[in-house]
């Protein structure tokens, strides 16, 4: 399978632990908003995104939302669920729609219990969502919006290997668990320094080094750890 040399985590795998897994490997399309799975759904998949982006992603009881944190080419969804074979501890949104390799779960973790080298790959990648989910809680608690949205932008052209995506400023206040009207502003003050264009429901990144200079200090943080360095 090509195209899933991709994702970091296939990548690093062993040619052994490839073949046997692309067995019931299952290249996917994923659309945009499709939730993958609900809060307490048992784990019975795994997705390995290639050129998509899939937020976990927090429901409260007031009907508002925001993600926790984000898989993209780096990694596999659920990891933490899969691990503990718990259910999932929140939904699965696709943020940004693309093509990611779906592997059974009951697969998945025949092959991690046979395979050293793969079951230390998980244990590495592990450790990093876990310096990754830390750092976005302190980023969530304590930076304003444009540091925030010119990192969660860096980071999905970095997880995506793109600079295009369908994204509303709904879908982008959601995910930031901000205000539409905080949204717009930050968006219009980006696309005045030509860091972005937002047209239409379409925003594609201009300008990487302009984001750079908003976002705050956890970009580089979670870059400088980043597992496999992203791919």
């Amino acid at each position: 399978m090509k195209t899933a040399e991709a994702n970091g985590l296939w990548a690093a795998m062993n040619d052994e632990d490839k073949v046997i897994l692309g067995r019931t490997a299952v290249l996917s399309h994923l659309p945009k908003d499709d939730v993958l799975l609900q809060r307490g759904d048992a784990v019975d998949r795994v997705f390995l995104p290639i050129d998509s982006d899939i937020s976990n992603v927090i429901h409260l009881a007031n009907g508002m939302m925001s993600m926790a944190s984000n898989v993209g080419r780096e990694g596999v969804t659920g990891l933490a669920a899969f691990m503990a074979d718990e259910p999932i501890g929140w939904d699965l949104l696709v943020a940004v729609e693309g093509l990611a390799l779906m592997i059974p779960t009951a697969a998945f973790r025949e092959r991690a219990d046979a395979s050293p080298h793969l079951q230390q790959l998980l244990l590495s990648l592990t450790h990093y969502n876990q310096i990754e989910a830390a750092q976005n809680a302190v980023c969530n608690a304590l930076h304003p919006v444009p540091a925030r949205l010119a990192r969660w932008l860096l980071m999905t052209q970095d997880r995506t290997g793109r600079d295009e995506y369908d994204l509303k400023q709904e879908d982008l206040a959601d995910l930031l668990g901000a205000q539409r009207t905080t949204i717009n502003s930050v968006l219009r003050a980006f696309s005045e320094s030509e860091a972005v264009q937002s047209r239409r429901g379409r925003l594609r990144i201009l300008n990487r080094d302009a984001l750079l200079r908003q976002t705050c200090e956890c970009y580089e943080t979670i870059g400088s750890t980043r597992w496999r360095r992203g791919r």
